[in-house]
């Protein structure tokens, strides 16, 4: 193999499918960047770590077609390293040789034989716009689980239809799902691991490009401009989140997503581990309070228009934050119906909706 590139165009290239390197060292041939040098003037870069697979096609001058595995990380601090000039590359059967301005290297060649196939995008496909996509991936993505034990609720359901796509994600204190605009070609469910949608949904704002998604079953890849990520789907029966969205609600709190949010974090500081933060709702808007016998306490009242009974809640502040962060507009609703019946978090507009369960207070005493 023999080429020669831009060096910001080889450098991004490199960057850009890190997202599929394998940081697992025991299978070496997964720390590696296949590249593969076409007669057309095309060098696809592939990575994987049998999870997520990332590929991408660059333009570059091709004097001798062929295929070589390289240590991805070190190849990619190389280039990103070197001189603002074409970069020469060119493989023997043992290494590959980089010359750029008055740098000359060579890097140990990975056998390529090792390296796993990726098969091709195919099944039913979706389409959607690049910032609509990335903003409801990181959305939802939020409330996947991290617990390996349970694995269907560290993916993210895609519900697929014709009228658009439906993203859920849960760990079973929170939930949050978003209708997403889109077009697809058929209908169909699928459970995408929270990592490779979470590349998918950076890819989108970086590419800037139409986000395509092809799913058959047992994987799905996404196509944003020339990237293309692939990964395999979680297999499993998604919990039936609908049943869990209240269909009625008994109190309404309307309040500035800012300054709630400020205030949750300000008095979260004093809430650790297990400890939550008491939420009052009132005519006159929310008290929050938090106590540590450790630490201190903090109060802080917001002022804000809500409709309902006083009624006390307790609630995980990180959750609170993360419904709030995601959350659009400058202000947000919160539907509760009890202290012990979970609060349902909505922006300005209704495309997410999220749902915290609330914390069981003590008992009071005498």
């Amino acid at each position: 193999m023999k080429f020669r590139c831009d060096r910001d165009d080889l450098s991004e290239a490199l960057q850009t499918v890190q997202r599929g390197v394998s940081s697992r060292p025991g299978i070496p041939a997964l720390t590696g960047v296949l590249l593969e040098a076409a007669e057309d003037g095309t060098l696809t870069l592939t990575t994987t770590d049998l999870e997520v697979s990332a590929r991408l096609a660059i333009s570059v001058q091709v004097q001798e077609a062929g295929t070589a595995l390289v240590p991805a990380r070190l190849l990619a601090d190389t280039v990103k390293s070197l001189s603002e000039a074409p970069v020469d590359f060119e493989t023997d059967k043992s290494q590959a040789h980089i010359r750029c301005a008055a740098y000359e290297g060579a890097l140990r060649l990975l056998p390529a034989d090792d390296f796993p196939g990726v098969q091709d995008p195919s099944g039913t496909a979706i389409t959607a716009e690049p910032g609509a996509f990335a903003e409801a991936v990181a959305q939802v993505a939020r409330a996947a689980s991290r617990d390996e034990a349970r694995p269907v609720l560290t993916g993210v359901l895609l519900e697929i239809s014709r009228e658009g796509v439906v993203l859920v994600a849960t760990d079973s204190y929170r939930l949050a799902v978003r209708d997403l605009v889109a077009t697809a070609d058929g209908e169909a469910k699928a459970i995408v691991p929270e990592r490779a949608l979470t590349e998918a949904g950076r890819a989108a704002v970086d590419q800037k490009a139409e986000v395509q998604a092809f799913t058959n079953g047992s994987q799905i890849a996404f196509r944003i401009g020339s990237l293309t990520l692939t990964s395999r789907l979680i297999e499993g029966e998604f919990p039936n989140y609908r049943q869990l969205l209240p269909e009625t609600y008994e109190s309404r709190l309307t309040i500035s997503r800012q300054q709630f949010l400020e205030a949750v974090r300000r008095v979260g500081l004093l809430a650790r581990d297990t400890t939550p933060v008491r939420v009052e709702f009132n005519a006159l808007g929310v008290k929050l309070s938090s106590s540590s016998p450790d630490l201190g306490q903090a109060v802080e009242t917001v002022e804000a228009r809500y409709e309902g009974e006083d009624m006390t809640a307790a609630f995980n502040p990180q959750y609170l934050v993360d419904g709030l962060t995601a959350a659009t507009g400058e202000s947000v609703r919160i539907d509760v119906r009890d202290g012990l019946k979970p609060g349902v978090i909505r922006g300005e507009g209704d495309e997410l909706t999220y749902l915290v369960m609330p914390v069981r207070l003590p008992a009071a005493v005498g």
